[in-house]
């Protein structure tokens, strides 16, 4: 079987409000932080499928301005702390940022733009994007139609946090929807905790 060059794009900030909504309600306090580890579910989701190896990791997030509060404070050092350790663990990281009225800048653009580069670059048969964010469609269009021309047939999944019963359970357009099931999210926990105790949550 020939093995497929799988790149992995976490949407950091979607994965973590989309399993909070899902199963925020619980006594179980890791919903209410990012609590998932990257690397592992990584490995979970590119295993579903044999053959695939993972050619890359690519975490993106914003970070809030720390100067505009408390809460921003904690925010700015829980994912300045995460970043860190993902990036010394060899995951490509992009740092965005997220304004005083809680809109995260420059992510999505990110992540667009590196699908696309990589895409003429050749470096992946699959790619799995955990993010339901329906502003990716556009550049899964245009990706699919450079592998056209490339003469290549590649694989593009969304994958996110579900619980039946939940408001949406649609994934990127164009994308084959791969739902997280809680047992699966709660199977990749992230025993490190990057959060600052001094500002609380």
């Amino acid at each position: 079987m020939a093995q497929l060059n799988t790149i992995i794009f976490f949407d950091g900030q979607n994965l973590y409000h989309r399993a909070l909504a899902a199963w925020g309600g619980t006594e179980e306090e890791r919903y209410f932080y990012p609590s998932y580890d990257v690397e592992k579910l990584a490995h979970s989701l590119v295993n579903i499928t044999p053959g695939r190896i993972i050619a890359g990791i690519r975490f993106y997030t914003g970070v809030p301005d720390p100067n505009l509060g408390n809460k921003e404070k904690f925010w700015h050092s829980f994912w300045s702390n995460k970043l860190r350790y993902l990036k010394n663990r060899g995951v490509a990281t992009y740092r965005g940022r997220i304004s005083s009225s809680g809109q995260e800048k420059g992510v999505d653009v990110s992540i667009a733009v590196d699908l696309i580069r990589l895409t003429y670059e050749q470096k992946y048969e699959v790619a799995i994007i955990i993010s339901q964010d329906w502003d990716f469609g556009p550049a899964i269009r245009l990706a699919k139609q450079i592998a056209r021309d490339q003469q290549r047939a590649l694989v593009f999944e969304s994958c996110f946090p579900y619980e039946p019963g939940s408001q949406s359970n649609r994934g990127i357009p164009g994308t084959k929807w791969v739902e997280i099931d809680q047992n699966l999210y709660d199977a990749n926990c992230d025993p490190r905790d990057y959060r600052d105790k001094d500002y609380g949550i």
